[in-house]
């Protein structure tokens, strides 16, 4: 039975351990991905990536606390470099092919979510919406701050400044039921759609 070099593990303990991660998390991993990267593939590549890293941190005998929380951490850290890396050599990413419109779908309802998604969008800062994104995704506050390497108070008042913004459009709007609720929705899982390039 072959040992990994730093873990004292069976190989095949490790690579089940990932699997069963991959099980857990692959999807929810995928769509938040799909929010920040260029194109569906760009997503797929980083989620491959983050579990390969931590495949291999586990089989140099890193021990990781909070696996979910590292995963996101690696795979934010791996996109925010290609977004760093693609503008410095003013790459132009490839167009976004993934959304095949719903036929069933009312043109003028999802116009008007889409519309409410931008006015929200553009109300939040960069980091409120990805504190936000992450949070709908389930993370606690301590897995976000984690992700985002900021302090759980950070968290908490981001969280609350984007929550108040989204009150108070509803306000504007008149609306504080299913429409806005599907705007948020918009926002957050098909924020390409909606939003301008």
């Amino acid at each position: 039975m072959a040992l990994d070099y730093g873990t004292g593990l069976p190989q095949q303990h490790i690579e089940r351990e990932v699997v069963l991660l991959y099980e857990q998390h692959a999807l929810v991993l995928l769509r938040y991905a799909s929010s920040i990267a260029d194109s569906g593939e760009s997503a797929r590549d980083a989620v491959q990536e983050a579990f390969l890293r931590y495949f291999v941190e586990r089989r140099y005998g890193r021990e990781i606390l909070n696996p979910r929380a590292w995963l996101y951490q690696v795979l934010r850290n791996y996109l925010c470099d290609r977004m760093n890396t693609a503008a410095a050599q003013r790459e132009v990413p490839a167009v976004n092919l993934d959304h095949v419109p719903d036929e069933k779908s009312d043109p003028e309802a999802m116009a008007a979510k889409c519309q409410t998604a931008r006015a929200i969008a553009a109300s939040l800062s960069h980091r409120e919406l990805e504190c936000l994104q992450l949070r709908t995704e389930g993370l606690s506050y301590e897995e976000i701050g984690s992700a985002m390497a900021v302090r759980i108070g950070t968290v908490g008042a981001l969280l609350a400044r984007a929550h108040d913004k989204i009150r108070r459009r509803a306000e504007l709007v008149g609306d504080q039921d299913l429409s806005l609720a599907g705007a948020v929705y918009q926002l957050l899982y098909n924020e390409k759609m909606c939003l301008p390039g």
